[in-house]
């Protein structure tokens, strides 16, 4: 097994419980699909700065820390700060060069025994109907670098507790949707992170799993191509 929640990480974890017992009605399925031993990598929509609240019990009490990939500015908070850096979560220095240490970081926390948590959108999805956006690289090239379990976690309903960019917590509790897929097969790809190709071929299928599941969970289907952010409009098909 990945290493279970111990210090810090073990603390957050029950300070949070309280808080996701009062806001949330959670459903939860295929936790089995959570691997029984050794780490692995998570990929999970992002919805709002609520999701974590959401998912890390769906995570946690089957025995996994997960090391969130985190943007930097967070790292930065008076006291959150050395909850992350206690908890060992990742910051992302976006837009520098110094994003690829992200990266660098990840590698060195899989080898030592430890999974990852990525957004592989980047940042809180902008699409109007808050579907998954365009995925970056950065987990594709992870898990081929690797060669680790990539686990897809979709959920929905934390959008309800905390809207995109402002807090707005509710009198009541809210229903709430945690899904865990099992691993997406990446074994026929060449297992090179400098590979162009098999990146892209990767990331389309991570990013394809997840709008599915998303789809699944919220009854309804998703747009035809991704919100591309940089665009600010749907890709073309």
């Amino acid at each position: 097994m990945s290493k279970p929640p111990e210090g810090i990480y073990k603390v957050a974890v029950e300070v949070l419980r309280p808080l996701a017992k009062l806001t949330t009605r959670p459903t939860w399925r295929g936790r089995s699909n959570l691997p029984s031993s050794g780490p692995f990598i998570v990929i999970m929509n992002h919805v709002t700065e609520y999701d974590i609240v959401v998912v890390v019990h769906f995570i946690a009490d089957r025995g996994h820390a997960v090391r969130v990939l985190a943007k930097d500015s967070l790292f930065r908070v008076p006291l959150l700060k050395h909850v992350l850096r206690g908890a060992k979560m990742v910051p992302v220095v976006r837009g520098t060069a110094h994003a690829v240490d992200a990266l660098k970081n990840a590698k060195d926390a899989l080898a030592e025994g430890e999974s990852i948590a990525i957004f592989p959108e980047g940042t809180l999805t902008q699409d109007p109907d808050k579907w998954p956006m365009k995925f970056k690289t950065g987990a594709a090239r992870l898990a081929l670098a690797t060669g680790y379990p990539v686990i897809p976690i979709a959920h929905w309903g934390g959008e309800k507790i905390m809207h995109r960019w402002r807090d707005s917590f509710p009198l009541s509790r809210r229903d709430t949707w945690v899904v865990a897929g099992p691993a997406i097969d990446l074994s026929d790809l060449n297992q090179d992170e400098n590979d162009h190709e098999a990146v892209r071929e990767a990331t389309r299928r991570m990013e394809d799993t997840l709008v599915k599941m998303v789809e699944e969970i919220r009854g309804t289907k998703a747009p035809a191509t991704r919100w591309d952010p940089k665009l600010g409009a749907y890709l073309p098909e």
